[in-house]
């Protein structure tokens, strides 16, 4: 069974890999180490991230939408700007 492969990215920015680098640098690792724990830890975040889904979303925007309006004025008339467009 494989436990490694090959990836190689194209058009990679330079200064992302030079960060990546100096992250390698302080924590004594090699470039590809340290993008391998850099994947890994972003990936763990991602998966342990709470994404809030469809339907839950669609039922905060139902909620939102079923508020009263409670001031009917256009925003130009309850906000007023000065000469130069900012909000006084």
């Amino acid at each position: 069974m494989q436990t490694e492969t090959l990836l190689q990215l194209k058009g990679f920015p330079v200064q992302l890999k030079s960060l990546i680098q100096r992250e390698a640098d302080g924590h004594r690792r090699s470039l590809t180490q340290e993008a391998i724990v850099l994947l890994e830890e972003a990936m763990l975040a991602r998966a342990s991230s709470h994404h809030p889904k469809r339907d839950q979303i669609d039922e905060i925007l139902d909620r939102y939408h079923k508020l009263p309006t409670i001031d009917k004025r256009p925003m130009d008339g309850i906000i007023e700007y000065d000469d130069l467009g900012l909000p006084k």
